[in-house]
C-alpha cells in the first residue's frame, strides 16, 4: 500500500521535524516600485526640450526683408532705384537696417556718406539734405595733373584750394600760408577731360564761393589734400 505524505512533510518538512522548527516561508518575488513623480519629470524634460528645439529651428528660419546697397554711391549723390537691392536677415539687435517696404521713400535721399556695395543701408548712411547745405556753395574746379595729388580724390576729403601763379611763393611760404587760401570739402572728382583738366565738385563757404569759381575758370586753383580733422 502506497503512503501519502501530509503537506510539509517532504525533505523541508523532515528536516524540521528533527530540530523542530517551522519551515521557512516562501516569499513572493519582489515587485518594483514605480515612481510617478520621477516619470512624470523625464516626460516633461523631453517636450520642453522638443519644443525648445522647434522654436529654435523657427526663429532661424525667419528672416525680415531690408534695403542693400547694390553699387556704390558717393556721398552726397542721390539714391536711385538702381543703387538697391532687397536683401533678407534674420532679426539682430545689433543691426538696424531700413525695411524693403520703405524703398520707395528711400529713393530720392541724399548718401550722407559713402554706399559701399553689399552693406545694409541704415537711416544714418542718409540725409534729405541735398547738397550744397546753408551756408555752402558747390564749386566745379578745373585742375590739370600738375595741380593735384595723383592719389584719387575721395568724397568728403578736406582740401585747401590754393591759388597759383607766377611768383606767388607757394614753395616757401607753405599753401596754408598763400594768401586767398580757402578750405573745402570734396563731393566729387571727375574723369579728364579731352583738354587734360580734372573737374573736381567742392563744397565751400558761400563768402569764399564767388573768388573760387573765378579763380578756378582761369585755372588759377591748385588742391592740396590736408588731414581730416
Amino acid at each position: 500500500m502506497t503512503r501519502t505524505h501530509p503537506p510539509g512533510t517532504g525533505t523541508l518538512g523532515r528536516a524540521a521535524a528533527l530540530t523542530g522548527s517551522s519551515p521557512a516561508p516562501v516569499l513572493p518575488p519582489l515587485r518594483r516600485r514605480r515612481r510617478p513623480a520621477l516619470l512624470a519629470l523625464a516626460v516633461a524634460m523631453v517636450v520642453l526640450g522638443a519644443l525648445g528645439a522647434a522654436y529654435l529651428a523657427t526663429s532661424l528660419g525667419q528672416t525680415t526683408a531690408v534695403i542693400a546697397v547694390a553699387r556704390e554711391v558717393l556721398w552726397g549723390q542721390q539714391v536711385t532705384a538702381d543703387d538697391l537691392v532687397e536683401a533678407r536677415v534674420s532679426a539682430d539687435p545689433a543691426l538696424d537696417p531700413i525695411p524693403y517696404s520703405e524703398r520707395d521713400a528711400v529713393i530720392g535721399m541724399v548718401a550722407a556718406t559713402t554706399l559701399t556695395p553689399g552693406s545694409l543701408l541704415t537711416r544714418e548712411a542718409l540725409t534729405e539734405q541735398p547738397l550744397p547745405p546753408p551756408g555752402q556753395q558747390l564749386v566745379g574746379v578745373g585742375v590739370s595733373v600738375v595741380q593735384l595729388p595723383t592719389t584719387p580724390l575721395r568724397p568728403g576729403d578736406d582740401v585747401l584750394l590754393v591759388p597759383v601763379a607766377g611768383g606767388s611763393g607757394l614753395e616757401a611760404a607753405g599753401p596754408a600760408a598763400v594768401p586767398g587760401t580757402v578750405k573745402a570739402t570734396v563731393v566729387r572728382a571727375g574723369s579728364p577731360g579731352t583738354d587734360g583738366l580734372r573737374v573736381v565738385d567742392v563744397l565751400v563757404d558761400v563768402a569764399d564761393g564767388p573768388d573760387v569759381a573765378a579763380r578756378a575758370a582761369a585755372g588759377l586753383i591748385a588742391i592740396v589734400v590736408v588731414a581730416g580733422e
